[in-house]
């Protein structure tokens, strides 16, 4: 999920994102006859991430040079390597399929997306052939702190190494 999740911002830039653009998400996961829902917010200044889940609990992930998983519940923070994703292929991959659909085909599979001025959708189906889909909303692309993009969290975490 983490890889698709940079997957997803990073084939973005293919449809001519600005270098700064935030929004609240819905994140939802249809799975057999169940629909897990998670919300929260999205900021990216085109070279880092950071997503920060309010809903149904907190979870803070920010993808830098590698991807650092905050689970405040947990008191637990994990460090992974970054997925090796290239930039320019993403870009090069993205195609425009209708008006505002597009998709981009990494690593077998397919994430689409719905760009009309803005980002307004993501989807793709995961390992595992749940449909993932993300809604945004209250999109901007000001300029975002750079301190956003500094993970935070308290010493007494315990660190797990991925």
């Amino acid at each position: 999920m983490k890889k698709l999740i940079l997957l997803i911002f990073t084939t973005l830039f293919a449809l001519n994102l600005p270098p700064y653009f935030s929004a609240t998400f819905t994140q939802k996961i249809y799975s057999d006859n169940k629909i897990l829902t998670y919300k929260g917010e999205v900021y990216t200044n085109s070279k880092e991430i950071f997503w920060k889940y309010t809903y149904p609990e907190e979870k803070y992930i920010w993808i830098k040079d590698k991807v650092y998983i905050y689970e405040p519940n947990l008191l637990q923070l994990t460090i992974t390597k970054k997925p090796k994703i290239n930039l320019f292929n993403v870009i090069n991959q993205a195609t425009q399929i209708d008006k505002n659909k597009y998709v981009a085909q990494i690593d077998n599979k397919q994430v689409y997306f719905i760009f009309d001025k803005t980002l307004k959708k993501a989807w793709y189906k995961d390992d595992l052939g749940n449909k993932v889909v993300f809604i945004f909303k209250n999109q901007s692309n000001k300029k975002i702190n750079n301190s956003i993009f500094i993970p935070t969290y308290p010493k007494e975490v315990d660190i797990i190494y991925n």
